[in-house]
């Protein structure tokens, strides 16, 4: 009689850890975690290449107006007046540019090109290239440049926590920063009117600046000139219609404030 083995189970028992150990050899390792590469500063520059020639510009007129006003070196003053005039042509051009990028010789471009603020700055850069440095004049330039620059660094050091926080505050009180601007370009029309007296303007600078100013009051992108105006209004009558106050002092405000008003331009 011929005995059979079952040898079923002991082939299948005994194989079975070494399959289960070739499998966990062989199987690939569970994929890592992908961890997103920052992008660099430099080209995230290369990809805005005209924002970041216009954060030069607007870098270089904050300089020149730091180096105009408190001189570091023994240099002539008047060199960087002119050069912070000249960076800031070369901003609003580049804005111009990027505003409006055809020419056209017609009648409907040129009253879109007045319309823009680039183009009022332009005309006022021009206006006081030529002219005796006031330091009024490169306020409102070297407070717009601080306030855009802002804008376009905290959107690019964003490894500089600090750096982007600071940023971040001035972009915050970019009201305020308006309103400062719009209020200079104001002060700075008696200012030209007075400086005939000793012969640091003209009546040609007058006149053009005052058409810059009907410009900023007809625009429609900022208003806080037209706002700083109707504001000074306001504060002038408040304190004329007080009994403390002069006859002659009353009517000689409130003709100017006539006289005024009958300048101002039509806003639609």
């Amino acid at each position: 009689m011929v005995l059979v083995e079952d040898v079923s189970s002991n082939s299948d028992s005994s194989p079975t850890p070494n399959r289960s150990n070739e499998a966990s050899s062989s199987s690939p390792p569970p994929p890592r975690p992908s961890t997103a590469v920052p992008r660099s500063l430099i080209s995230m520059l290369l990809e805005r290449k005209v924002d970041a020639v216009l954060l030069l510009s607007r870098l270089a007129t904050i300089f020149f107006t730091i180096m105009y006003i408190v001189p570091f070196f023994h240099s002539e003053p008047n060199v960087y007046y002119t050069k912070a005039l000249l960076a800031s042509i070369v901003t609003s051009g580049l804005r111009l540019r990027q505003r409006i990028p055809s020419f056209q010789l017609s009648r409907e471009f040129l009253f879109f090109l007045l319309r823009e603020d680039s183009a009022h700055y332009l005309m006022y850069s021009f206006l006081f290239l030529s002219g005796i440095p006031m330091t009024i004049v490169l306020i409102p330039l070297a407070t717009y440049a601080v306030l855009h620059s802002s804008s376009f660094l905290s959107q690019i050091l964003t490894n500089f926590p600090a750096i982007q926080l600071l940023c971040t505050r001035v972009t915050d009180n970019q009201i305020n920063l308006l309103r400062f601007i719009a209020l200079n370009e104001i002060i700075l029309m008696p200012v030209l009117i007075l400086s005939i007296f000793v012969a640091r303007s003209n009546f040609l600078l007058i006149f053009m600046y005052y058409r810059f100013l009907t410009l900023r009051y007809a625009s429609h992108r900022n208003p806080y000139t037209r706002t700083l105006f109707y504001e000074l209004r306001q504060t002038v009558e408040n304190l004329c219609n007080k009994p403390a106050c002069p006859p002659l002092i009353q009517r000689i405000c409130f003709s100017a404030i006539t006289f005024i008003n009958r300048l101002a331009p039509a806003t639609a």
